[in-house]
């Protein structure tokens, strides 16, 4: 039965497009993020999304990230596909940046297995996954804007950056990971250099045939589409 059950939920996720709820522009607004550019940079993620192996991934985790840590392999988990080390590093900066009482969010940093425990449930559902993606835009933002932790301006920041540049930065940050340096002082310059490459395909496999895609590229794309 469970078989059963699991094979048409993955049959019916399969055939359902895409959604977004109205509720996560609300979320990531709190943020003080522009919601379109939070869809779009996740929007790669959730066409390639797949049910059968979400379940298969989160599983595996259970049984490596909770007792080992972020010494073991762990897997994206997730509409989104955020693996528990990724946000386990942005809870950290959070914290770490002053952010926790500005937007009234705290996180359990502790390297135990309940904080990692904790972690892997939040990112089993899906309202907790739009808290992290406003989370880490957030984090960008102080991270490589324009004022240092005085509030000092001290150079153009990536919210002074044309649009297009946003998103394709934040895309290729999320896609390929980036530092979360103190505010304002993260290096823009080095997401830069990955901003334009292809490693992004949608096979659960790949192979030799497999076609691959810049994922800034494809956020870009969704977020012009969204923004008419």
């Amino acid at each position: 039965m469970f078989l059963q059950t699991l094979i048409l939920s993955v049959i019916l996720s399969a055939a359902t497009p895409p959604r977004v709820a109205a509720s996560w522009y609300d979320t990531w607004k709190d943020f003080d993020i522009d919601p379109l550019i939070a869809e779009a940079v996740v929007w790669p993620e959730m066409e390639r999304y797949s049910r059968l192996q979400d379940v298969l991934e989160t599983a595996a985790n259970y049984g490596t990230y909770i007792v080992l840590g972020t010494n073991s392999f762990d897997f994206s988990i997730g509409r989104f596909q955020m693996k528990p080390s990724f946000v386990e590093k942005m809870e950290k900066a959070w914290m770490k940046n002053g952010l926790a009482r500005k937007y009234a969010l705290w996180f359990d940093t502790a390297d135990n297995a309940i904080a990692r425990k904790i972690r892997i449930s939040r990112l089993q559902k899906e309202e907790w996954q739009v808290i992290y993606v406003g989370v880490f835009l957030r984090l960008l933002y102080i991270s490589y804007g324009s004022c240092n932790k005085k509030g000092e301006y001290i150079r153009q920041g990536i919210e002074t950056l044309p649009i297009k540049e946003q998103v394709y930065l934040a895309a290729t940050a999320y896609n390929r990971g980036c530092v979360w340096a103190d505010p304002g002082c993260g290096n823009i310059d080095l997401i830069r250099t990955h901003a334009y490459e292809k490693h992004f395909h949608y096979t659960l496999l790949p192979t030799k045939q497999t076609s691959y895609y810049c994922y800034a590229a494809l956020a870009w794309k969704h977020y012009k589409s969204i923004a008419r």
